[in-house]
């Protein structure tokens, strides 16, 4: 039996749970540049784009290609959202900003 801390994650999309399980490294990109999470990592909410490697070890259990999602780090507990960008793109695949609440 292993001493060494892992990283709970669940990645998720709008319809259904796509990893769930324990990682010892997450490696991503955000609008700084790569970069990697471990165990006993800040905790953190990022935008993540591109892509995403998970890592047990030392070998990759998943790896996913996207546009934009969130990460959500939180005492070594991890949850992905994948397909953010289609809550923000019109028809033509352009940005556009959030729409506020409708006014009761």
């Amino acid at each position: 039996m292993s001493d060494k801390k892992l990283i709970k994650v669940q990645v998720l999309t709008t319809e259904e749970i796509v990893f769930e399980g324990e990682v010892d490294r997450i490696t991503s990109f955000n609008e700084v540049g790569l970069f990697d999470v471990y165990p006993m990592h800040a905790n953190f909410i990022s935008i993540i784009e591109k892509k995403l490697h998970l890592y047990h070890q030392k070998k990759i259990v998943k790896e996913l290609e996207f546009e934009k999602a969130v990460m959500k780090v939180k005492q070594d507990i991890v949850y992905i959202f994948l397909g953010i960008e289609v809550l923000f793109l019109d028809e033509e695949g352009q940005p556009q900003p959030p729409k506020a609440p409708a006014k009761k």
